[in-house]
């Protein structure tokens, strides 16, 4: 049975900035259910791409990444990757206890606006492997408007045929064992009117649309999307809406209602050593409580299948005691023999809570290659260094630059004042 939970969600956010109501995000990312997802990962489109908003989010994280992560850190989940073009972003955030078995994190991009020269449309990626099994993620904003149809169709295969993970065994997005793809689609209602459609869903008929919506057509007949599987739009469309309600557009230009925000997963099964892997989906739904942009969030739970067959980390560390105040610290780690190791590793003292690997305290730099590594290696952190904080607890992580990742995380431990 799959054993491993994965939130995901889409939303476009028309440009604005995150709520101040903190009931939002924690409806947004369901943070207070009793069983709680192993990964988070969140795709944005249209987060502001004003010149100085792009340079400020350059240095520091967009407001809406900040927003997101001051709800999901204190929970024990670290943003192990990011990737943003233009107005799309991507996040992955993943449980604490899983960090040091999500490895070779890579990211692509691809551009689809005004014929691939501009980044307003287009699809980002992050793929992984997790704990044996390869996993990719796309986020997406593809062609808008009704007649856009045709163009949506060629965005999506130009987006599977341009980004290659040339670093990695599974080269292409649809070669990982599992894919999910989230975004605004744009995909519309076909055929039928505007005041027919707001009609349809005022009498909750919604399988009438669904044999009218574009993506599904699109599906049925081979174009995009093959072998990949959605769950049944049971909810009602999410675009467009007037901002802040459940009303569908009253502009003059009254657009039509659509199913435009989507969440599609695909397993490949298709090698022999392969079979195991599973994926089910436990819901799938919009949010109708986040009424903030003109689109609806959109997310789903998902379960997959993964082989914890090895259970130690690249990287152990020795049972941590308390370190003191005013006294140098150290700590003795071990690296597993098959670990590719760098001179730019470094081992960072963190403090629970923290949102990202470079989110730290203080750090060293790791022992040398070569250097006893399988038998224990010693650093020491100087007291001068630490942090006065007694208040809380602290792990210790090694990041390893080859990997852009933690490769092993230490047990809690506390730093006391002198007695």
């Amino acid at each position: 049975m799959p054993n491993f939970r994965v939130f995901a969600c889409t939303w476009n956010i028309a440009t604005l900035d995150p709520p101040q109501d903190e009931k939002i995000v924690k409806e947004l990312l369901q943070s207070q259910q009793k069983e709680v997802p192993d990964i988070y990962t969140i795709g944005l489109q249209e987060v502001s791409s004003k010149p100085h908003h792009y340079l400020r989010d350059t240095i520091l994280d967009d407001p809406w990444t900040d927003w997101i992560c001051r709800e999901l850190a204190p929970q024990g989940y670290i943003k192990v990757k990011d990737i943003r073009l233009q107005g799309l972003v991507l996040l992955l955030l993943v449980k604490l206890e899983h960090v040091p078995f999500v490895r070779n994190i890579h990211t692509n991009y691809t551009r689809t606006g005004l014929g691939g020269l501009w980044g307003n449309k287009g699809g980002v990626s992050i793929r992984f492997g997790l704990y044996g099994a390869s996993v990719c993620i796309v986020n997406c904003h593809l062609e808008a408007h009704l007649e856009g149809w045709a163009q949506r169709n060629k965005d999506y295969v130009n987006i599977i045929n341009d980004q290659y993970f040339e670093a990695c065994s599974t080269k292409g997005i649809l070669d990982h064992d599992y894919v999910i793809w989230l975004g605004d689609l744009n995909y519309r209602i076909a055929d039928l009117k505007t005041e027919d459609v707001k009609e349809v869903i005022a009498r909750n008929e919604l399988h009438i649309l669904k044999y009218k919506d574009q993506l599904c057509l699109s599906k049925d007949a081979g174009d995009v999307f093959k072998d990949f599987s959605e769950g049944d739009l049971t909810f009602p469309p999410t675009y467009k809406l007037d901002f802040g309600t459940m009303t569908y557009d009253s502009s003059a230009k009254q657009r039509k209602p659509g199913w435009c925000d989507r969440i599609l997963w695909k397993v490949n099964k298709g090698r022999e050593s392969r079979r195991h892997l599973h994926m089910e989906l436990d819901r799938y739904d919009s949010h109708r409580t986040v009424l903030w942009s003109d689109h609806l969030p959109v997310s789903a739970d998902l379960r997959l299948k993964v082989e914890k067959t090895d259970v130690k980390p690249p990287v152990n560390f020795r049972h941590m005691e308390p370190w003191k105040i005013g006294q140098d610290s150290q700590c003795i780690y071990f690296v597993h023999i098959d670990t590719q190791t760098s001179s730019w590793d470094w081992i960072a003292l963190y403090k629970i809570g923290f949102r990202n690997p470079n989110n730290y305290e203080t750090y060293v730099w790791a022992v040398k290659d070569g250097e006893n590594m399988q038998h224990g290696c010693r650093v020491v952190f100087e007291s001068f260094y630490l942090p006065k904080d007694t208040s809380c607890q602290y792990v210790l992580g090694y990041y390893s630059s080859l990997m852009e990742s933690l490769l092993g995380v230490s047990e809690p431990f506390q730093i006391l004042n002198q007695e």
